[in-house]
């Protein structure tokens, strides 16, 4: 039976060095997890102080833009100045367009339509003008209604 015991004792011990082999590395795994715990907390914090800095700049910068102190910097009045030309220049280049479509697909023009709209109402009043006489003139004849008393030729 000694070869039954050896065979034992072989088998515990190697037993036994698979458990410290797994142990030794479980530990320094769990030393390297912890190592890199540590540096993604560093980098964590290091973050967070970098995004209050940046929230402290923009609010900063909030407060002067509705202060109204950026517009007293030469380089933003000189930017607003090309940004209003280029502004005026895109409005002239966009109402030439619009004449050219309107002429081309012959549909009247927002001030054709205007200035027909004045004549309309000037000629209107003429017309008013011109009838209310004739109301007045005749006043006693009234249309009863009937066909024979209207004559036709």
């Amino acid at each position: 039976m000694a070869t039954t015991t050896e065979k034992a004792d072989a088998k515990a011990g190697v037993t036994q060095n698979v458990e410290a082999f797994l142990k030794g590395r479980f530990s320094e795994a769990q030393k390297r997890f912890q190592g890199l715990e540590g540096e993604a907390n560093k980098a964590f914090r290091a973050l967070e102080t970098r995004g209050q800095v940046a929230a402290k700049e923009v609010q900063e910068l909030w407060t002067k833009v509705q202060a109204g102190e950026l517009r007293a910097d030469p380089r933003v009045q000189e930017l607003s100045k090309k940004v209003d030309a280029a502004g005026v220049e895109l409005r002239k280049r966009l109402d030439g367009l619009q004449t050219k479509v309107v002429e081309a697909v012959g549909v009247a023009s927002q001030s054709q339509v205007e200035q027909i709209t004045r004549e309309l109402n000037r000629l209107s009043k003429k017309l008013d003008v011109l009838l209310k006489p004739t109301r007045r003139a005749h006043p006693s004849t009234k249309n009863s209604g009937g066909a024979a008393s209207s004559p036709r030729a």
